[in-house]
């Protein structure tokens, strides 16, 4: 032990993980008294008489040892605590001596760190934060709320939504629509007596389908409301059953490994017939400046090519390239310069019914997600 401590440029916390043998562990920053000391096994704070302390005053730090060695697994934490105070008083006219100097800056240093030491495991704003008038003070607690900004960024509040419910919630609208709907599609299927009872029973699904939408369009604004931008670049027109790609649009053909061509069409692009009545991919060929329509069935992605079916559309994603075959899988030709697909729709005979997603900044092909240029 030493009369003067030094205060090394340390943080006054260390952490080890117990391996069930070892009961001495040392920290290597300085205490003025052993009781200067906190330790916790995971995040139980735990009590002096389970262990001891020893070199007080010592510049090079100390050990703790405890009673019996903590169980295999454990996150042992040791941390200086010191009262923040100070020590000493000069009185006027007395002797300033250098050991009580000493004692008293050592003292405050070691406050000092162990503050620091607290601020870099709180939430602080970047040093290349502006400044703009934010309001850092917190809420006051509302349960199960989150805590968001406000609609200009400039002070924290407490959401409007009960976060922790939203998802029972929908599962609850989920499985009530579910349940009105099944016992609707039972009671048409029934006598004409039975009709208008089926009916008021789709009424009740409509509006338990319509709540469960709403409370999933929350959720999934929560969810992603660290998406600031997302690209119109698809600009689609359904009338009449045809659906026309619009002069404008960008799409993104794959063009071998790593390579994208970004497509701008100069034209109106209108699909031809074709006699499906099915869910629908629509895509886009850029060497004949065309769209068309694949059955959903038939698309598929992978580093391996599909069989199975006479017609299928594949997304190579080893060769990043869409080819198509139609006869069974047994060759595959990327000679149509297919783009990544333009959105799911609707068809029935020869016409478009709808559309119900169109993937500006999103979409998929097969299992495949892709993610476009734009996204912010």
């Amino acid at each position: 032990m030493t009369d003067h401590v030094k205060i090394y440029g340390i943080k006054p916390r260390i952490q080890y993980t117990a391996n069930g043998t070892l009961s001495v562990y040392e920290f290597p920053f300085a205490i003025f008294s052993t009781s200067d000391i906190d330790v916790y096994f995971g995040d139980a704070l735990q009590d002096t008489s389970t262990y001891t302390v020893s070199e007080a005053r010592h510049s090079d730090g100390g050990t703790v040892t405890f009673e019996s060695a903590p169980i295999s697994g454990t996150v042992i934490t040791i941390v200086r605590n010191l009262s923040i105070e100070r020590t000493s008083d000069f009185q006027e006219g007395s002797t300033l001596r250098a050991k009580v100097l000493n004692d008293e800056l050592d003292y405050q240093i070691a406050c000092a760190q162990q503050i620091a030491e607290n601020l870099n495991r709180s939430m602080v704003l970047p040093p290349y934060a502006t400044d703009n008038d934010l309001d850092l003070t917190l809420p006051m607690p509302s349960a199960g709320k989150a805590i968001v900004w406000n609609s200009t960024g400039t002070n924290l509040e407490n959401s409007t939504v009960a976060v922790n419910d939203l998802e029972s919630t929908i599962k609850g609208y989920k499985t009530a629509a579910e349940t009105a709907a099944a016992t609707a599609s039972d009671k048409a299927e029934t006598a004409t007596a039975q009709a208008q009872t089926a009916t008021t029973q789709a009424g009740i699904a409509t509006t338990k389908a319509t709540e469960a939408t709403s409370a999933a369009n929350q959720l999934n604004c929560m969810r992603t409301n660290c998406i600031t931008q997302i690209p119109q670049d698809i600009k689609l027109e359904l009338s009449s059953g045809q659906l026309t790609l619009k002069a404008g649009s960008k799409v993104y053909v794959p063009n071998g490994a790593g390579t994208f061509d970004s497509v701008i069409t100069s034209t109106n692009c209108v699909t031809g017939e074709q006699n499906l009545t099915s869910q629908v991919f629509v895509v886009y060929l850029s060497a004949s400046n065309t769209i068309a329509q694949w059955n959903v069935s038939s698309c598929f992605s992978g580093s391996s090519a599909p069989s199975g079916q006479q017609y299928m559309l594949w997304y190579d994603t080893t060769n990043n390239l869409i080819k198509y075959t139609d006869d069974y899988g047994s060759t595959w030709s990327s000679d149509r310069g297919y783009a990544l697909p333009l959105c799911l729709a609707t068809h029935s005979g020869d016409n478009y019914v709808s559309i119900y997603q169109v993937f500006n900044g999103f979409g998929c092909i097969g299992s495949t997600v892709f993610a476009l240029p734009g996204v912010k």
